[in-house]
């Protein structure tokens, strides 16, 4: 398969970002919706507060990282702009700074088949993804994005603490941190042709991340005087009482899905296809294909895949493969499904817009 023109990826970063500041100016002047309100709903609203009021209940259930590293670029910017703004270009350096790391290592030829697309159509598929807009505004992922990418690249290649360091950054970043310290061990171990080599490095990753996790309850107890408060606060989101219940949200069947919701109803279409990818992926690449569907299987307590969008948002490989997938279709298929993907991503960039909810 040829290489990808390195202006691809790049093309189709400054179109979706253009596309979707372009969307919230736009509505924003239309609607008489001000930015800095646009810019602060739902998770993004409850990250502003954390950096300018610090921990109270229920916000425990965010993890620290990301909050504090805008406080970090705050201060540094005088502490005058809106958290959100500064959320917006912290995640924006986030995702061109992955691009081009991406770009450069897979020209280079130093990352696998299952770590860089062979084809610009895996670029847009990661880039118009349903929730893509969450990779450059207010939320987690932009960080994640490239911090998970950075320790699975080095994990790839047998790099043991640049891969421990970005993987404890990881952990303190996102729940699906711990996937990422599984997968990146995983990896390093399967670099090994011995099973005393393997064991080794998969035990000397674990056990650098389970510090990184200590680390993390260290920072709860002395600051909420409880190791687990993420774990209480995030109580107050929805779950579901019995393991029957989890399987259940597969097909909508649990209580509170009463009646028909196209959204939801969409999010599990994509659930379903990102199932179907991981299954090919973890025939590809084990590791990268249990990330893929740890982070799936993780939204089940709650009671169904209302959380697919933004979940999968991260998913680079995911995305990478079924963008590759798709360029050995016929014309008329890639082009229904690229049209598809575009008027989603900007139905779902609108709703968190106009303050419906978009993840």
């Amino acid at each position: 398969m040829p290489a990808t023109p390195t202006w691809v990826p790049w093309a189709l970063t400054a179109l979706m970002l253009a596309h979707h500041f372009g969307l919230w100016v736009w509505t924003s002047a239309s609607r008489g919706i001000p930015l800095v309100q646009m810019l602060d709903r739902w998770d993004s609203n409850h990250y502003s507060r954390l950096v300018l009021e610090g921990y109270t209940w229920p916000l425990w259930a965010f993890l620290p990282l990301y909050p504090g590293t805008v406080w970090l670029l705050l201060q540094g910017l005088g502490g005058a702009l809106p958290p959100q703004f500064v959320g917006c270009l912290l995640s924006s350096l986030c995702l061109v700074a992955f691009v081009a790391w991406n770009t450069r290592w897979g020209r280079q030829g130093r990352l696998g088949n299952s770590m860089t697309p062979g084809t610009g159509w895996g670029w847009f598929l990661l880039l118009y993804g349903p929730a893509s807009f969450t990779l450059h505004s207010h939320h987690t992922e932009g960080l994640f994005l490239l911090l998970s990418f950075g320790a699975l690249a080095f994990a790839s290649r047998g790099a043991l603490l640049p891969s421990a360091l970005l993987v404890a950054l990881c952990v303190w970043t996102r729940n699906q941190g711990v996937f990422v310290a599984i997968t990146a061990a995983l990896l390093l171990a399967g670099r090994e042709l011995s099973w005393r080599g393997r064991g080794l490095r998969f035990a000397s990753l674990g056990a650098l991340a389970l510090l990184a996790f200590g680390g993390l309850l260290a920072f709860e107890w002395a600051r909420a005087g409880d190791p687990f408060m993420f774990l209480k606060a995030q109580r107050e989101w929805n779950h579901v009482d019995s393991v029957w219940g989890a399987v259940r949200g597969l097909w909508l069947g649990n209580p509170w899905h009463q009646g028909f919701s196209g959204w939801l109803f969409l999010r599990h279409v994509f659930g379903a296809l990102w199932l179907i990818a991981a299954l090919v992926l973890l025939r590809r690449d084990r590791a990268l294909g249990l990330y893929a569907l740890l982070s799936l299987l993780v939204m089940l307590p709650q009671g169904d895949l209302g959380n697919a969008f933004r979940f999968g948002a991260v998913l680079f490989p995911v995305m990478f493969l079924a963008g590759d997938w798709l360029s050995t279709r016929p014309g008329w298929v890639r082009w229904t499904v690229a049209l598809l993907c575009v008027w989603l991503n900007h139905k779902v960039t609108h709703a968190y817009a106009i303050g419906r909810w978009a993840y």
